[in-house]
């Protein structure tokens, strides 16, 4: 199977938080997001059938911004079965976006209070016709200077078709799989031979590149092998 990214660029989030150079002073905390692949756990709210039977998946996520402006800073939120299928439907975007309400942080708090529809409605024959759309509200993003942009929980709305639900969703970034590499027991002499296990303390594991921090309270969610976070943001260990 197929795994595909929200958004193929992922930067370490240390690269969007600027300190001020004079005097030594930390410049106050602007609203960010964590720039790449986030790991969305969904808690349902309403619904039944089909629509009603997500887990968790990866949601990539971007802030933009006008250096100077002072305007509140937009973000996009791409998820991951949308990205699968963008450029099939030109008409509708694989975003869902919308403003900050502030340019900073509010009670350590960032908050978008609606976004726009992801959608992607195509034919792949003549018989079918795929209708995905993702309806983000409420995003509240933690803004402490432990964890910024990194945690976050909104409402959405989902459907596919005449089908709807309602989630919680619960993000943490980076997207992190709960997953590693054994030798293939059914050819123990050939160490090109290695299967995919699920493993939760891979969620705990130092790694190239990105890795959760060890602090943030993780579960390896069973049906997607995702790292999730657990409880509600700011989830830490005690």
């Amino acid at each position: 199977m197929k795994t595909y990214r929200a958004f193929a660029w992922i930067l370490p989030l240390g690269s969007a938080v600027w300190l001020s150079a004079c005097g030594g002073e930390q410049a106050p905390p602007q609203c960010v997001v964590g720039r790449g692949d986030h790991a969305v756990r969904y808690t349902l709210k309403t619904g039944t059938g089909t629509c009603a039977q997500k887990k968790a998946e990866i949601i990539g996520a971007q802030a933009f911004r006008v250096p100077g402006s002072g305007i509140p800073p937009t973000v996009s939120l791409k998820p991951a079965p949308l990205a699968a299928l963008e450029g099939r439907d030109p008409a509708n975007s694989v975003l869902a976006s919308g403003d900050f309400t502030t340019e900073y942080p509010e009670e350590n708090t960032c908050v978008v209070r609606q976004l726009s529809e992801a959608r992607q409605v195509f034919q792949p024959d003549n018989a079918t016709t795929v209708d995905l759309s993702y309806r983000f509200s409420n995003l509240r993003i933690q803004a402490q200077a432990a964890i910024p942009g990194t945690q976050w929980v909104a409402d959405l709305s989902y459907s596919e078709g005449d089908c709807m639900a309602t989630y919680e969703a619960v993000g943490v970034f980076p997207a992190i799989k709960c997953e590693r590499q054994v030798q293939d027991p059914a050819f123990p002499n050939d160490p090109t031979k290695k299967v995919t296990v699920r493993d939760p303390n891979v969620c705990k594991q130092p790694r190239a590149g990105l890795s959760l921090d060890p602090a943030y309270a993780i579960v390896c969610e069973e049906t997607t092998n995702l790292c999730v976070l657990d409880g509600l943001p700011p989830a830490r260990v005690p």
